[in-house]
């Protein structure tokens, strides 16, 4: 199954870039965000008509869109995923599956 991911990837995927936010402190204690780019990786982005709403760990996840990486890809809750466009959504949700992982995006960043 690793296998056939990997060539739907090379099919159909582009290159996203994944940013992370992070917080810096300054003299004061107050927090700036900044993001720090963690790489590019191929994926398959899939935009979704309407709100999806799923329920994963008893909470309700509605999501814009979806992307299928590699599992090896490092993606995390609230990472920003860009396309070449400059487009970006919110990682709201990863699900983890043997051959790959299924990331739920957003419009909004998760508070």
């Amino acid at each position: 199954m690793l296998e056939d991911t990997t060539t739907i990837l090379t099919d159909w995927g582009e290159d996203l870039i994944i940013k992370r936010p992070s917080n810096t402190y300054g003299d004061s204690g107050m927090p700036t965000e900044s993001l720090a780019t963690v790489g590019t990786f191929t994926g398959d982005w899939q935009p979704i008509s309407g709100k999806i709403q799923s329920e994963e760990s008893g909470l309700a996840i509605k999501s814009d869109a979806q992307v299928i990486f590699a599992i090896t890809v490092d993606v995390q809750e609230n990472d920003q995923i860009y396309r070449d466009d400059g487009s970006f959504m919110y990682c709201n949700y990863v699900k983890s599956y043997e051959d790959h992982l299924t990331v739920f995006l957003t419009k909004v960043k998760k508070e």
